[in-house]
């Protein structure tokens, strides 16, 4: 199991939030083939790993895993890509031009969608942090990055799946999870 995935479950099981949390085993070499086929874009070999060994949560977990959020599986981040997809592109990005931004400036397209952006969270109100394939010409491609429904300012986490990861583990490791005693494990 890989150190990020150790470190998670740990947290979890010394918080009594395991079950909560619901992982799914990890994604089949064919799902993670079928997910980068339908979304049309290779995913970061991280990315691949991590899936590997929990392929996301259960949809009906009690718990998001991060910061309240789902970690989607393969079939959850194609759902929640679809979903993106059934919106008119090119009419809500020129509806939404002119209180679009990036934080920092340059680095994410001021957009209200992108059908290179990969939903790899989901906060059930339309959010999600998840990789930017088509970044502004101070990004890279493959940065972590958080847009939205609510997201009006698209938001810079990592430079990559890779360097979100630690961060990640970090913000679970300091979280204050006293918000979840009653999905506490008895």
């Amino acid at each position: 199991m890989s150190t990020e995935w150790t470190e998670i479950i740990s947290i979890l099981r010394r918080e009594q939030l395991l079950d909560a949390c619901q992982l799914n085993p990890g994604a089949t070499a064919e799902q993670l083939k079928e997910l980068e086929e339908h979304i049309q874009q290779p995913l970061p070999p991280t990315l691949s790993s991590f899936l590997s060994e929990h392929n996301g949560q259960d949809s009906t977990a009690t718990l998001g895993l991060y910061l309240g959020r789902e970690v989607l599986s393969t079939e959850g981040i194609r759902r929640q890509w679809d979903a993106w997809r059934s919106i008119d592109e090119a009419l809500m990005n020129e509806d939404c031009a002119d209180f679009m931004s990036s934080e920092p400036p340059g680095a994410i397209k001021p957009m209200y969608t992108n059908h290179r952006w990969i939903p790899l969270t989901h906060d059930y109100g339309g959010n999600h942090i998840g990789l930017d394939f088509d970044p502004d010409t101070g990004g890279v491609a493959g940065q972590m990055i958080i847009f939205g429904r609510d997201e009006d300012q698209k938001r810079l986490l990592a430079n990559s799946f890779q360097e979100f990861l630690p961060l990640m583990v970090a913000e679970l490791r300091e979280a204050d999870w006293s918000f979840a005693n009653d999905l506490r494990e008895k």
